[in-house]
């Protein structure tokens, strides 16, 4: 949804106009989200469903933000709302519990995947319009649980391999539309 929310948004506020092969991958990417998530928007998990779809609208409202601004570094902005996280969420916390292993592990993804993550994703927005930035952030959703086969031994279901499968192919169908187009 990402993609779309943020081009609604950019529309509204900036009057920019997505490629039409971008909302064309994001409707196969979403059709991929679908096939990967869909048991669970079964399961009657509405509140963490209604986090999620929150979630996405402000990381698109984000998205549309940084755009908009690209004279302004965002970047700590950014840093900012991943410290007002921090904060929101420390009395739901439980620090004591936290092995030196488990700190260690926290440690590598604050820096490389939350952080680094954070700060490419402000970085490369400003580039590229709100809805491709979305797109190319539902990259996530397929190598996650690739990363996690590959650390933890965790085999993705075949829906998960088959909807990221989908994912993947609509990102580089953009991006093949997009080299084409500069030809």
């Amino acid at each position: 949804m990402a993609p779309f929310l943020a081009s609604g948004i950019a529309w509204a506020w900036t009057g920019e106009h997505p490629r039409r092969s971008t909302l064309v991958a994001s409707g196969v990417a979403l059709l991929g989200v679908v096939v990967m998530c869909g048991a669970a928007l079964s399961m009657g998990h509405v509140a963490g469903d209604v986090l999620a779809l929150a979630m996405t609208a402000l990381m698109a409202l984000m998205m549309v933000v940084i755009r908009k601004n690209t004279q302004v570094s965002m970047l700590p902005a950014a840093c900012l709302s991943a410290f007002a996280c921090a904060v929101a969420v420390f009395p739901l916390a439980h620090p004591a519990d936290v092995t030196t292993q488990n700190l260690l592990r926290l440690g590598l993804f604050g820096t490389t995947q939350f952080g680094l993550g954070l700060l490419l994703l402000t970085a490369g927005t400003r580039l590229i319009s709100a809805t491709r930035a979305s797109l190319l952030g539902n990259l996530e959703l397929p190598f996650a649980p690739l990363w996690v086969w590959l650390a933890f031994g965790e085999v993705p279901s075949q829906l998960a391999s088959i909807g990221g499968g989908i994912v993947l192919a609509a990102v580089l169908l953009d991006l093949v539309a997009d080299q084409v187009r500069s030809i």
